[in-house]
């Protein structure tokens, strides 16, 4: 039987991290919590690893503010000290900004994540872009092709989109947009910059778009939750 105890931690990852992938960061993580001589639980079987999983890997070179990883630990610890202790032992560029005790059949962080904050700043100021957007808000269906696995198909990515806020005031044109983010819908937001871009008959560009990945969140009764909520309300 396993009487391990679940933790909940969110974590930023910025400056030079967003060029580690994911499997690096799940390495790194396993080397900090040995370091801080956290009591990690283990799988059983011939290869017994960490009993530790991401939310959501983060496409590489992308930043987060808000990442979520589940941990379990042998035995029951005050939440700050895993804070100040993983903290203690992590790089430059990832932070743990909250830890919570989650109960033992509550659902994982990779099967709870459903939306996701994103912030935007685009290569310079477009005076359409807000014009564009909320049209694009107006539409009740949006039709694209995506390709995975090869594979063409066509796919409705209205419903996908919750809700997307411009801010031109600035020399540069920046939108905060909260978009399906997790296993049952997903959309990445250079999708929704590619569509967005089209419909104002412009390429982005891409490599000059700065993108920040901010709070993720489960969805109950059409309410959404963050999933690590002792800092972030919605």
């Amino acid at each position: 039987m396993n009487n391990n105890i679940k933790y909940r931690i969110e974590f930023t990852k910025t400056d030079r991290m967003i060029f580690i992938g994911h499997l690096d960061l799940l390495k790194l993580f396993q080397r900090s919590i040995r370091k801080a001589k956290l009591p990690i639980g283990y799988s059983w079987g011939y290869n017994p690893h960490q009993l530790i999983t991401f939310a959501l890997p983060l496409p590489l070179g992308m930043a987060g503010s808000g990442e979520i990883a589940d941990i379990q630990l042998t035995r029951r610890m005050d939440t700050d000290e895993i804070k100040a202790a993983l903290n203690g032992s992590l790089p430059h560029g990832i932070s743990v900004l909250c830890v919570m005790e989650i109960e033992a059949g509550a659902l994982g962080c990779a099967a709870a994540v459903a939306w996701g904050d994103y912030c935007v700043t685009l290569d310079k100021k477009y005076d359409d872009f807000e014009e564009t957007v909320n049209n694009v808000l107006e539409k009740k269906e949006i039709y694209i092709e995506r390709t995975v696995k090869k594979k063409t198909k066509t796919v409705d990515i209205r419903p996908l989109i919750r809700s997307i806020h411009v801010d031109n005031s600035g020399d540069v044109t920046e939108f905060n947009c909260n978009i399906a983010t997790g296993s049952q819908g997903n959309l990445k937001p250079d999708v929704l910059i590619e569509y967005i871009f089209s419909l104002m008959g412009e390429v982005p560009d891409l490599l000059k778009t700065d993108i920040l990945r901010g709070t993720l969140y489960t969805e109950e009764e059409g309410v959404l939750l963050p999933l690590c909520p002792e800092e972030k309300f919605i």
